[in-house]
């Protein structure tokens, strides 16, 4: 039967065993990654499989002595309270926000809290709120809710067809104007600093609203590159990655820059996402990616490993 004392050296056990592990999305992503170089190469995780191996046998060596307590022993240790081990699989491409381990004394207790991946994409009860003008489909934002007269470009086309099922329209309507939300006669328009195939503005409901480009029906970035349907080169003043962190000034438009140069298309079309990237812009306004893995999406998917890297490193 274990004593009092064998009890109390458990949890110091368990903090030797695991200190330096982190069960954060940084983790997640190297892990990712390090399996992405074992299809390639053969070769091990180093520095990775003695973390791992220590943290199941401090799991299992906890699984072996919890059942040999008895009542009694229990009750004598009446401070201390549970371990709690909450855990997430390493392949499990979720967007959640994990904490650090931190405090891990007494209880052993190490968390992965569930995070928010908030869209800035705006939603109907019906189909995505859309306009379409010289043949690209841009998805309406939630902010701002109103632009700027300030940021309005030139006029890039109007509004000539409103339909409840713009997936239903043909070719010509898609590249005359069409919309599901905005009135027809409506302007659309360029926004300032942003280029025409990632951003326009268009009126809806007495203010005027942004629209990012995106797929939709079909609409894909055909044989463009990510910078042709997401041009925020040099024009980044944050970059927020859910569950990671933020990048400021320069560290963000470096981030940019590589996922710009290196993104690979893997699909016309944009996937369910699980995490968001959100690009503020220094005019203010906000853009976003979705993101699943090492992957992005809006108009198109794509691939960028080595955009998570440059990210991580920035921080």
């Amino acid at each position: 039967m274990m004593d009092i004392k064998e009890l109390e050296r458990l949890a110091p056990t368990a903090d030797e065993m695991l200190s330096g592990l982190h069960a954060d999305e940084t983790m997640k992503r190297r892990i990712l990654s390090a399996a992405r170089e074992e299809k390639k190469r053969s070769v091990s995780m180093p520095h990775l499989v003695p973390a791992l191996c220590c943290a199941a046998l401090a799991v299992a060596c906890i699984g072996m002595f919890a059942p040999r307590l008895s009542q009694t022993a229990v009750s004598a240790a009446a401070s201390p309270a549970p371990v709690s081990i909450d855990t997430i699989a390493a392949g499990d491409e979720q967007a959640v926000s994990m904490t650090r381990m931190a405090d891990v004394s007494g209880t052993a207790r190490v968390r992965a809290a569930g995070g928010s991946s908030d869209s800035l994409f705006a939603s109907t009860s019906g189909d995505i709120p859309l306009v379409a003008v010289n043949g690209a489909v841009y998805r309406m934002l939630s902010t701002p809710t109103n632009v700027e007269s300030s940021l309005l470009g030139d006029a890039v086309g109007t509004v000539s067809t409103t339909t409840d099922e713009p997936s239903l329209a043909d070719d010509s309507a898609m590249t005359g104007g069409l919309s599901n939300v905005a009135e027809a006669g409506q302007t659309i328009y360029a926004v300032s600093g942003v280029d025409v195939n990632t951003a326009v503005a268009c009126e809806v409901g007495g203010n005027m609203r942004l629209f990012q480009r995106v797929s939709y029906a079909g609409k894909g970035p055909g044989g463009q590159g990510l910078e042709d349907t997401f041009s925020v080169r040099g024009q980044v003043a944050e970059l927020t990655l859910s569950g990671v962190g933020t990048l400021i000034g320069d560290a963000a438009n470096d981030a940019a820059a590589v996922l710009l140069d290196h993104a690979t298309l893997k699909s016309a079309d944009s996937s369910a996402r699980k995490q968001t990237l959100t690009v503020t812009l220094t005019n203010g306004l906000k853009l976003q990616l979705g993101v699943s893995g090492d992957t992005v999406s809006a108009c198109g998917k794509w691939s960028c490993p080595e955009f998570f890297e440059a990210f991580e490193s920035g921080l």
